[in-house]
């Protein structure tokens, strides 16, 4: 997995969070002889997580419980879909295509896999090394590709204080100021503080909805 530890490394410096999926990375290549349906499931839960975190990187209305609850491969479509709207570039087509093959890994996995679908000893499918090589290889250069395309784009977006009710109510809530709002006082005084708070806010939402 090469290409993909390489891409994201440098994508590190910009989202702090996607050093995770590194472990899976590491837990593909540790699996790819030893254990290849373990391999192969793996590939696909990297390439679904990646899409979630492009997903939302990009989509201010992303919603975790909704894409939670998505088949694999509407989830892939869905982010490279976002993605192709920020970068014209993207041969979306051609993503789509070789994403149809990596449904077909994600019905090997539902089979075969030794993780997500635990199965009955002893296992009546297993697959070989060689074809795990082919399903890691596959996905390693599919996602630096998507990887690549993601690092081209920019993200910045405007903060707009009334794109963000739930968080100014719960903030002022937090911080009572007689007749103020506290949040729209920190909004225009210090944005810097409030896009922490929001980040923070966000960040706690979503780990809570994560252990519901």
């Amino acid at each position: 997995m090469k290409h993909t530890k390489e891409i994201l490394l440098i994508l590190e410096s910009r989202y702090t969070n996607i050093d995770y999926y590194q472990t899976i990375v590491e837990k593909i290549e540790e699996n790819v002889e030893s254990n290849p349906d373990i391999c192969i499931e793996s590939c696909k839960a990297l390439l679904e997580g990646l899409s979630k975190f492009i997903w939302k990187q990009i989509d201010m209305s992303y919603d975790s419980l909704v894409a939670d609850k998505m088949d694999f491969h509407p989830v892939v479509r869905q982010a490279m879909t976002k993605l192709a709207d920020h970068n014209e570039d993207i041969e979306l087509d051609f993503v789509n295509k070789v994403n149809k093959l990596i449904v077909s890994i994600g019905e090997v996995r539902n089979k075969r896999g030794d993780i997500s679908h635990g199965k009955l000893a002893p296992k009546e499918y297993f697959s070989d090394s060689q074809f795990a090589h082919l399903v890691m290889n596959i996905t390693d250069n599919m996602l630096f590709y998507i990887l690549h395309s993601f690092s081209k784009i920019s993200l910045i977006k405007e903060l707009e204080y009334a794109d963000n009710t739930e968080f100014n109510e719960w903030l002022d809530n937090e911080n009572p100021m007689s007749n103020l709002s506290y949040s729209m006082a920190l909004f225009d005084q210090d944005q810097v503080a409030y896009e922490q708070e929001l980040e923070n806010y966000l960040d706690a939402k979503e780990i809570l909805s994560e252990n519901v």
